[in-house]
């Protein structure tokens, strides 16, 4: 009883604070949320270590280590700033909300959907992906898959955010319940959405950023097995703060063959497009994630 009395004066405590957040004005937030960024990256050591290490391993020469210091340094502020950003943005009503998002290549997403197959998305941690959710949400019938935290508190607080910003969920567990439900989604016409650029036990080594790296099954399969075309989307910070939104044409692989065939090239081609987004905005990328750890199929 008294644990659950807490967890509901914390839980309203931090709905609370949310809501200040979407007064604040969004410059200050993001301000505010770089200036703890860049502090995470002067204390947090090894989270720090591993974001040079990775911009090492990738771009070794071409980047001398005070350039690589500084593009960690800004990808931390931009993580910080992005975290705020999101939470004024679930303090925000839905009009001031659509105000802090550009979204490009609607048409690309209607032509995918007119196949009558439904749509699986394909993105990235880049830019501020919680604003992308928000932003698809606004244009279609969109749910993402996701992995909720253990902790019930967090749980709730994270619930609360998203259904805030409009963005409809998947839970990635238990895993058949989570296929059974993207894949009834997608036959309803709807558009799952995926993250594709993190390491997942039973997944693939494919080449990214010309390093082997462990990639996620989880798109490739749903659009394989249920021939749902595959769209890249992405988001990044513009010059002038705002997040864009890019949706891209269909992106298209091979689906003459068997399925457990195609996957692993399907798999590797995504992580192309993904590349190039790295490439063009890296310190909007999550760089403090060991991409290209050791792992085991």
């Amino acid at each position: 009883m008294v644990k659950q009395i807490t967890q509901t004066v914390l839980l309203n405590l931090a709905k609370g604070i949310i809501l200040l957040m979407g007064i604040v004005p969004h410059s200050v937030c993001l301000a505010m949320g770089s200036a703890l960024g860049r502090l995470v990256f002067q204390k947090n050591k090894s989270r720090r270590q591993v974001a040079i290490d990775n911009l090492t391993m990738i771009y070794g020469t071409a980047m001398t280590p005070e350039e690589r210091e500084k593009v960690a340094r800004a990808n931390f502020a931009h993580l910080g700033g992005s975290g705020f950003e999101l939470l004024h943005a679930a303090g925000k009503n839905r009009r001031q909300q659509d105000k802090l998002i550009q979204v490009s290549g609607q048409e690309h997403l209607q032509a995918a959907l007119t196949q009558g197959k439904g749509v699986v998305v394909f993105s990235a941690h880049m830019g501020n992906f919680y604003l992308l959710g928000m932003a698809l949400s606004r244009i279609s019938r969109v749910k993402f898959l996701f992995r909720d935290s253990t902790d019930s508190l967090v749980s709730k607080i994270y619930g609360w955010v998203i259904h805030r910003l409009g963005i409809e969920v998947i839970a990635d567990n238990p895993r058949n319940v989570c296929a059974m439900q993207s894949f009834l989604h997608l036959r309803s016409g709807g558009v799952l959405g995926i993250l594709i650029d993190q390491v997942e036990t039973g997944g693939v080594y494919v080449d990214f950023m010309g390093k082997p790296a462990g990639s996620t099954l989880g798109a490739a399969n749903m659009s394989l097995r249920r021939k749902a075309p595959l769209v890249p989307v992405h988001c990044y910070r513009t010059a002038d703060k705002k997040i864009k939104v890019a949706i891209e044409p269909e992106f298209t692989i091979l689906r003459h063959g068997k399925t457990d065939e195609l996957v692993e090239p399907a798999v590797a081609g995504m992580n192309t497009v993904v590349e190039k987004w790295v490439r063009k905005n890296p310190a909007q990328w999550f760089w403090g994630h060991r991409r290209w750890r050791a792992w085991r199929k």
